[in-house]
Order: structure tokens, then C-alpha cells, then sequence
């Protein structure tokens, strides 16, 4: 998998994060070390581009749910606790759709993905970078 970032101008710092190839078991530690640096640098709101994604695992999903939680300011679970961490997702995807973090353009079988598990009412999706960015400065 690839990840690419860059920096939208504004205040707070929105960084759009391009994933490319898979999220999956063997990289999703990546990712959420990525979203790690990024909010330390100062990065508020992010904007995750799937478009080039081609699969996301279950470990994937734990990826996207850490960098929301990064997003917010809080810590994310252990990937080590298993099944909880499963179970923490569960109750934030109840919860509704979370503010610093938003995906844009998944494809295929990563939108179904997205959908069978309800992350889609978790982080909001848009079809193109510019509307996620407009959705953070409305």
C-alpha cells in the first residue's frame, strides 16, 4: 500500500491522507502511525482518499476508526485487545458521524465494505476531495 499527504490551506490544518493498493493486516499499523505524525504536526481535520484502494480488511476498518479517534484527540485502542477493539467501533459507528475525519470516493468492494459494517454512518463520504474539504469549512 502507498499513502501519500498533503496540506489544504486554512486553519484548523486539513490534510488529505491518499490511500493506494490494500489496507489490510500487514500495513493498517502504517496508517494509524501516519495519522499519528499528521495530528502531531497539527493536523485537525483529515480527509482520507480511497479512491485508489483496492481491498480493507477488518484490520483496515481498525485503521480508519484509529485515525477518527486521532482526529478527536483521543488515543485509540490497542490493535493488540482483538475482539474489543472491534467492540469500541461498534459503539462510535452507533454513535452517529464523527467531525475530524471523512472519506472520500471509495470503490467497489471497499464501499461495500464500508456499508456492510456501517462505517458509512460513522465517517461521512464524499465523491471528491473538494467537498470534503468545503464540508469542513461550512
Amino acid at each position: 500500500m502507498e499513502m501519500n499527504s498533503s496540506t489544504v490551506d486554512g486553519s484548523p490544518a486539513t490534510v488529505i491522507l491518499n490511500l493506494s493498493g490494500e489496507l489490510d493486516a500487514t500495513n493498517y499499523l502504517d496508517v494509524i502511525e501516519r495519522v499519528r505524525v499528521l495530528y502531531s504536526e497539527g493536523a485537525r481535520q483529515l480527509v482520507l482518499d480511497l479512491s485508489d484502494l483496492k481491498f480493507l480488511s477488518s484490520s483496515g476498518l481498525v485503521s480508519l476508526h484509529s485515525a477518527a479517534l486521532i482526529m478527536r484527540g483521543e488515543q485509540p485502542p490497542s490493535p493488540e485487545l482483538g475482539w474489543s477493539a472491534f467492540h469500541t467501533i461498534a459503539t462510535d459507528v452507533e454513535r452517529g458521524y464523527e467531525s475530524g475525519c471523512v472519506i472520500v470516493n471509495p470503490q467497489g468492494r471497499v464501499r461495500k465494505t464500508l456499508e456492510m459494517t456501517g462505517f458509512n454512518t460513522f465517517l461521512r463520504i464524499f465523491d471528491d476531495s473538494d467537498a470534503a474539504v468545503e464540508f469542513f469549512s461550512a
